[in-house]
């Protein structure tokens, strides 16, 4: 039965990144042909992948009895899943233009980039976080908080695009349909004072755990994660401050979403590591 669930959730979580890849070719298509993409079609292929992907979301958590998060393959699912709520969420509030092409883009290659290293899908014992719902409330908003810095890392791009343009004096093309430095920059310090929020809640949550179960702290995972909101807790202070805006502030987002992605492979493999050392192969869940 579960591995009748694994080979189904598979299927669909490729299902899910072939149309946020297809909502990105659309947008990249009417771009080329200097067009404006409708907005409903970039909004019903990103609904389209965002239902498949919550339904492959839910059929592995059922076959792992827990949160879908034990793995790189699965942390970038939900990574992308989270990139495609949040602009749901925001899209329609600030009605940013070329949000939507930008967020199809990332998702795509979030979703599909996995499907080319199966190693970064391996199984794995069911019920890794133990049944405790402390450690997967942690997890989950860690992974929500980096879908929010990816959707700051995409305003960020934005951002460095539409100044570009202004100092080239270039109000043509792809410029004129970018929203305006100021709009982006606003929505980059919200963006920023969610992600720095959801990061602390998440390491508080973890520490409810970790307190009481000192020996079972993964030393690696939590310095990583620390170093990482450490990271943006900085830029977020040098922003208060008005010592680090615009240009510099995009360019420090945008570096530290890149690193907060690096650092989740080793994270995930030392937790692999952990899992395969005190569990037999006959327990794992194959796919």
């Amino acid at each position: 039965m579960l591995q009748d669930i694994a080979m189904t959730d598979l299927h669909a979580f490729a299902v899910a990144a072939a149309i946020y890849g297809g909502a990105f070719l659309y947008g990249l298509v009417m771009l080329l042909l200097r067009r404006p993409y409708s907005r409903a079609v970039m909004f019903a292929l990103l609904c389209g992948g965002f239902l498949i992907q919550t339904l492959a979301l839910n059929l592995r958590g059922a076959a792992i009895k827990g949160c879908p998060l034990g793995n790189t393959f699965e942390v970038a699912q939900f990574i992308a899943w989270s990139l495609v709520l949040l602009f749901f969420i925001i899209g329609p509030a600030f009605r940013l233009r070329l949000l939507g092409f930008f967020t199809a883009g990332l998702t795509a290659l979030l979703a599909a980039g996995p499907f080319l290293v199966p190693a970064w899908d391996a199984p794995y014992p069911p019920g890794l976080f133990g049944g405790n719902h402390w450690i997967e409330l942690h997890a989950a908003l860690a992974m929500f908080s980096y879908g929010v810095f990816a959707i700051l890392a995409l305003v960020s791009v934005m951002f460095l695009t539409q100044q570009h343009g202004l100092k080239k004096k270039q109000f043509k093309g792809v410029y004129q349909i970018l929203p305006s430095v100021q709009q982006l920059d606003l929505m980059a310090k919200r963006l920023l004072v969610t992600g720095v929020i959801l990061l602390s809640a998440s390491l508080a949550f973890g520490a409810v755990f970790w307190i009481e179960n000192f020996d079972r702290v993964p030393v690696f995972k939590l310095s990583a994660t620390c170093l990482i909101w450490l990271g943006y807790l900085t830029v977020f202070v040098l922003r208060l401050q008005k010592k680090l805006v615009t240009r510099r502030h995009a360019l420090a987002t945008i570096i530290l979403f890149l690193l907060a992605m690096t650092s989740l492979w080793p994270v995930q493999s030392a937790r692999h590591n952990e899992s395969a050392n005190g569990t037999s192969n006959d327990l794992r869940i194959e796919r």
